[in-house]
């Protein structure tokens, strides 16, 4: 594959004949901001998570650190989980450089028996869950762990870019020396996954990268846990 550019807007982006979800296994260069993706739009122009000063902060996917990093030099007490045992190597070399120590494991996401229910105040998911075929699994696994109403903010490479380009799904991908997988998650699976799990979802955005394609590359939204655990699938 052709290796990652620069985007006109200073951050990292993938190269255009790549999946979007490769991006997780870039190094993004540092902005100063939570980024959702290869994106113009950031945490600082979003909104999304409001402040993480003393937040409990579940992290589902950890990238080569910058998101852990950036989570807990805001405040947050960063919870990270990651299943390749690579990406995650590489968070904790990031994080040792900046001085942090965080609670990091390997595993499934929806591997998550160790966190105890109603203790978590936001959980946070950049691309990562691309890679998972059964996103109710998960998001039953995260609605155990958080707090009423609070949120869970995620972004996925946007559906309707893989189909454009006639991509075959599910898209692999390899990048940097990672391979991952793109399910191609539709809006459609994503909400009906989120309904049965118990969430309210109070904000969807389309974002697109700075080039020409004038389709969305990023899926971002928020969803907030309702207050009794869901009883079936």
């Amino acid at each position: 594959m052709a290796p990652a550019r620069t985007s006109p807007n200073g951050g990292n982006s993938t190269a255009a004949s790549e999946p979007i979800a490769a991006w997780i296994a870039e190094a993004p260069g540092e902005s100063g901001e939570l980024r959702y993706g290869p994106v113009p739009a950031d945490e600082g122009s979003l909104r999304l998570l409001g402040q993480l000063t003393g937040k409990r902060v579940l992290l589902l996917g950890s990238g080569r650190g910058a998101l852990p990093v950036l989570a807990a030099q805001r405040g947050a007490k960063v919870i990270c989980v990651e299943p390749d045992e690579d990406l995650l190597t590489q968070a904790r070399v990031s994080c040792a450089e900046a001085g942090l120590n965080l609670e990091m494991y390997q595993r499934d996401f929806a591997e998550l028996a160790s966190v105890r229910a109603d203790t978590v105040d936001i959980v946070l998911s950049v691309l990562e869950l691309a890679g998972v075929a059964d996103l109710t699994r998960v998001f039953r696994q995260v609605h155990r762990v958080l707090h009423p109403e609070a949120p869970l903010v995620f972004s996925l490479p946007h559906p309707t870019r893989a189909v454009a380009t006639g991509a075959n799904l599910p898209l692999p991908w390899m990048h940097n020396g990672h391979h991952g997988i793109d399910h191609g998650h539709s809006i459609e699976a994503v909400f009906t996954a989120l309904i049965r799990t118990g969430f309210r979802v109070d904000n969807l955005l389309e974002l697109r990268d700075a080039g020409a394609n004038p389709f969305p590359a990023v899926l971002l939204l928020r969803a907030r846990r309702l207050g009794a655990h869901p009883g079936g699938t």
